[in-house]
C-alpha cells in the first residue's frame, strides 16, 4: 500500500501549488500505511476516491485519453486495497480481541452497595497487602482511582478494574434464570439488584497466561463479599454458584475458579409439577409407610437422625423442606428446619416449625451403620430432573428439595 500510494501520487498535475501539497499527503498515508495505520488507510481510500471521481468528471470536459483512463484504474484500484486492507486489518484486531478470554469474578448482591475510593482503598490493601492509601503516591505499591460505578486499581502485577453497578448483572434476567433447574440459583439471579465485579485489564507479566491472576481476584472478591452476597458468577465460563462457606473455600483453593461451581452448599431445590405420577405415588406410599418412622422415633438411639419433608409457607411462598424431628405428637410434626429456605421470609436453617402430619411430603431415617430408609420422593425428583434436562422447560407448581 505505501508503495501504491507512492506510485499513485507521481501521476499529479504538474502544478508545483498543487503538486507540493498532494505529494506530503500521499507521502504522509503511504508512511502510515506501511505501520498499518487504520486512519491513513481511510484517508488513503478517500483520497484515491476522490480522484476517481474527479477524473471520471473530467471526460465530461476534456477530451477522452487513454493514459487519463490508465489514472483513473490505477486510482481505483489503490483505492480498492485500502479498502481491502481495513477489512482485513479490523478481523485480526477482532480475534486478537476474542482470543483475550475476559478474566473476572462476579458477585451478585440482593442490594446495592455504597464504595468509594477510600474504602475500595482499604479493601485492596486488606487483600493483597502493600500500602494504597498512606504517604504520596510514589511511596505507594498502587493506586486506587474513580467512582462508582467504575473504579480502576493499580498494583504491582497489573492494572484491574472493579465494578459496583446498581443494576442486575443479567441483560435478560428471566431468559438467563431459565436455563437452570435449581431453585436457588434461579432465585439469585432473578432477585439480585446489584453486583460487584473484578476485572483484570493490563497483566504486567505478560508472559503469564492471563488465568495465572484468578487467585489474586479472588483475594479481592473475598475481601468485597459481605452477607448481601447470593451468588458468585465466572464471566469466561459462565461458571456459577450460591455463595456459601464452601464455596468460598474452594475458591481460595489451587485453581479454585474451575472447581467452585462443582460445589453444592445446600441440597438442591428441583420444581416438581404438583400433579407427577410418580410424585404422587412417593408420596402416598411415604404416608402409607408412617407408622414405622414413628415406631423407630420410639426407639431412637444417640446418633440417629429422623426427619421428614413437608410444605412451609410464608407470605404465600411454599417450599417443601426438610426437617429435622425433635418431637412427634397424634396430629403434629415438631422440629428445625434442616436446610437453608430458598426465599422463606422469617425462616432460616435451624428454625423450629410445626407441621401437620397431613401435610408430611416424604421421610428419612439415618442410624449408625445401617442404610437410609425412606426417601420416597428421591426417584421421582430425579426423574423430573432427567426429563427437564431434555425438555429444558422448568415448572414452578411446587418445589421440592
Amino acid at each position: 500500500l505505501s508503495l501504491l500510494s507512492l506510485i499513485g501520487g507521481a501521476f499529479l498535475p504538474k502544478i508545483a501549488i498543487i503538486t507540493i501539497p498532494l505529494g506530503i499527503i500521499y507521502l504522509a498515508i503511504g508512511i502510515g500505511a506501511w505501520q498499518e495505520n487504520r486512519k491513513a488507510a481511510a484517508a488513503g481510500m478517500w483520497v484515491f476516491l476522490i480522484a476517481v471521481v474527479m477524473r471520471a468528471a473530467s471526460f465530461a470536459v476534456f477530451p477522452f485519453s487513454w493514459g487519463k483512463a490508465a489514472h483513473l484504474l490505477l486510482w481505483g484500484w489503490i483505492a480498492w486495497e485500502y479498502r481491502q486492507a481495513l477489512k482485513r486489518w479490523e478481523t485480526e484486531s477482532d480475534e486478537e480481541a476474542d482470543s483475550k478470554p475476559l478474566i473476572s469474578i462476579a458477585l451478585l448482591l440482593k442490594t446495592p452497595r455504597y464504595l468509594e475510593e477510600a474504602i475500595l482503598a482499604q479493601i485492596v490493601q486488606s487483600a493483597w497487602g502493600g500500602n494504597y492509601t498512606e504517604g504520596d503516591d510514589d511511596d505507594r505499591d498502587g493506586f486506587v482511582v474513580g467512582k462508582s460505578p467504575i473504579f480502576m486499581v493499580k498494583c504491582p502485577q497489573g492494572m484491574f478494574l472493579v465494578h459496583n453497578h446498581q443494576t442486575p448483572y443479567f441483560y435478560d434476567i428471566e431468559e438467563t434464570a431459565g436455563h437452570f433447574r435449581e431453585k436457588r440459583l434461579r432465585h439469585a439471579i432473578q432477585e439480585h439488584q446489584a453486583w460487584i465485579a473484578v476485572d483484570l485489564i493490563t497483566p504486567f507479566d505478560t508472559s503469564l497466561p492471563r488465568e495465572e491472576y484468578y487467585p489474586l481476584i479472588i483475594r479481592l472478591i473475598y475481601e468485597l463479599a459481605d452477607e448481601d452476597v447470593m451468588a458468585v458468577f465466572r464471566p469466561e465460563t459462565g461458571q456459577i454458584n450460591i455463595w456459601a462457606d464452601d464455596v468460598l473455600e474452594a475458591l481460595l483453593m489451587p485453581q479454585g475458579e474451575d472447581q467452585f461451581n462443582q460445589v453444592t452448599p445446600h441440597p438442591p431445590v428441583i420444581p416438581v409439577s404438583a400433579d407427577d405420577p410418580e410424585m404422587i405415588a412417593a408420596v402416598t406410599e411415604a404416608k402409607r409407610r408412617w407408622p414405622e418412622f414413628l415406631q423407630a422415633f420410639q426407639m431412637k438411639k444417640d446418633g440417629d437422625h429422623f426427619s421428614i419433608k413437608a410444605p412451609v409457607t410464608s407470605d404465600g411462598v411454599t417450599e417443601y423442606i426438610w426437617i429435622e424431628v425433635t418431637g412427634l405428637e397424634r396430629d403434629y410434626i415438631h422440629g428445625l428446619l434442616g436446610n437453608e429456605p430458598v426465599a422463606l421470609e422469617g425462616f432460616h436453617l435451624g428454625s423450629v416449625v410445626e407441621i401437620p402430619v397431613s401435610d408430611l411430603n416424604d421421610w428419612c431415617i439415618l442410624s449408625k451403620g445401617a442404610d437410609p430408609v425412606g426417601l420416597f420422593t428421591t426417584k421421582a425428583i430425579e426423574a423430573a430432573e432427567n426429563r427437564d434436562k431434555c425438555a429444558k422447560e422448568p415448572t414452578d407448581d411446587s418445589t421440592k428439595e
